[in-house]
């Protein structure tokens, strides 16, 4: 896919609020927010050319595009966040996603 059109638009569309989200979400410094920013976009532009030419009208374009940016994003980040969840009732703990408690 070219990077030209869609992507770039939404690569000038977006990355202000990644950066901002970076900082404000993440914790990240203003300094570290800017070199994240900077190492995606070649990343982006290298996941985007990686991609294969979509029709025109193709809805499943907007989506991939903004997963391109997402990942190029994540694989930028130095320090990476961390995801803690309880067992879910499902795997046999005793807590669901929901808040209820197995009894």
């Amino acid at each position: 896919m070219k990077y030209f059109g869609m992507p770039l638009g939404m690569w000038l569309l977006y990355k202000q609020s990644f950066r901002d989200n970076l900082v404000s979400v993440l914790g990240f410094s203003d300094t570290e927010a800017d070199e994240t920013i900077k190492s995606a976009k070649p990343r982006y532009k290298k996941i985007i050319g990686e991609l294969p030419e979509f029709e025109k009208e193709d809805r499943f374009k907007i989506n991939i595009v903004n997963c391109a940016m997402f990942s190029a994003v994540i694989l930028s980040m130095k320090k990476k966040p961390t995801v803690v969840r309880k067992y879910t009732l499902a795997s046999g703990g005793q807590y669901c996603d929901c808040g209820y408690k197995k009894k």
